[in-house]
């Protein structure tokens, strides 16, 4: 048969390494929530659980190396009484998770941690040692630990996904605070991997002056003759990247400033297409010069070409006539001169007005506005 109340066999030290486990553990989780965690009623009355259940297998231990008979069955009989209140606070956690509207999944393993509470707490009523009298009490430590870790961004806001630290931290941009003596107080995982130099204490006037060092261009961006927004490229090792910053000013109620934020927002890609869209406009721009050139100097030889082409035409048109003409004149002989001379007369009209076809053809309004000789 089993002792298990003597201190030095292997169960008693299993026992015993179980249980400062769940104190180191359990004051993790105190000093966790007080770091994190804004001081609510849900905030301690889960405290005062976790203390309550973790009082069980403390108890336990005590009465394992309690020097007298009378010392052990005093811290029986508290671990009793300590099983049977941590219940109220328990219920207590209920009743603020059903107020800040927690899920049927967290009321779900609530009602597993009661369970198992209440177990422990009959069980302990009835037995006073025994392996699950030592070990029921851890069991109900560590399951209740387990919720508190499972549901921490259901019970409490500020370690949802969607609390400021989380934001901040989740953020792609660099945010920087200085509090108003000038000296940074905190800053998001971006700005510290983009500059590692970060560090406590650091002063605004200092970092700006890291900054400049670092500094390849810097434009203002206006709108309607006011500053909306700085843009400034920074010379990395990997290349030059582009930010749009902003100053934000945290003010009291009497006006007084409290804080500085220095937000970075990463335009690089931003940057990079609009200078690659100047580039192409540019370019653009002088092929529609070479285009307009190309097309006057195609019209001004398509002009050439149907000057040419009309004046071989009319030389031609022109040339037959005064042929015919000539050859006329050698037909007509003295005899008959004057029987052939109207005639004559009028195919020497037809060929002037040839010629002067010819000529409006050839001027550049077609020769509309000509009169006739």
């Amino acid at each position: 048969m089993i002792d298990y109340y003597a201190a030095y066999s292997p169960y008693a030290m299993l026992l015993i390494a179980i249980t400062i486990a769940c104190i180191v553990f359990g004051a993790f989780l105190c000093a966790y929530g007080f770091i994190k965690v804004g001081k609510s009623f849900l905030f301690w009355v889960i405290i005062i659980t976790l203390l309550g259940l973790l009082c069980l297998p403390v108890m336990g231990l005590l009465a394992l190396v309690s020097p007298t008979l009378e010392f052990q069955d005093m811290y029986l009989d508290l671990r009793r009484f300590i099983a049977m209140l941590a219940a109220v606070p328990l219920l207590c956690v209920f009743f603020g998770m059903y107020r800040g509207g927690c899920g049927p999944r967290q009321c779900g393993m609530f009602g597993l941690v009661f369970l198992i509470h209440i177990m422990c707490v009959f069980y302990l009523w009835k037995n006073r040692s025994g392996v699950l009298a030592d070990y029921l009490p851890v069991l109900d430590f560590c399951v209740f630990s387990m919720f508190l870790i499972w549901s921490r961004c259901s019970l409490f806001a500020e370690l949802s996904h969607v609390s400021i630290d989380s934001f901040m931290q989740e953020l792609d941009d660099m945010v920087l605070i200085f509090e108003k003596s000038g000296k940074l107080i905190d800053a998001n995982v971006q700005a510290k991997k983009t500059w590692p130099f970060l560090h406590e204490g650091l002063t605004i006037n200092e970092f700006l002056e890291s900054l400049k060092a670092m500094t390849v261009s810097k434009k203002c961006a206006e709108k309607n003759g006011m500053v909306r927004h700085e843009e400034i490229a920074l010379s990395f090792s990997n290349g030059i990247k582009h930010y749009q910053c902003g100053t934000t000013q945290v003010k009291d109620k009497k006006g007084s400033i409290q804080a500085t934020v220095l937000n970075f927002h990463d335009i690089t890609e931003k940057s990079l297409l609009e200078k690659e869209l100047a580039d192409k406009n540019a370019e653009l721009e002088k092929l529609n010069i070479q285009l307009k050139t190309f097309l006057d100097t195609a019209e001004k030889l398509v002009e050439e070409e149907q000057k040419a082409k009309a004046a071989k035409e009319i030389k031609e048109a022109v040339g037959a006539k005064i042929e015919k003409l000539l050859s006329d004149l050698e037909a007509v002989s003295f005899c008959n001169k004057q029987e052939k001379l109207p005639a004559l007369i009028e195919n020497c009209r037809e060929a002037m007005a040839g010629v002067r076809l010819a000529m409006q053809k050839l001027m550049p309004d077609g020769g509309k506005d000509g009169k006739d000789d």
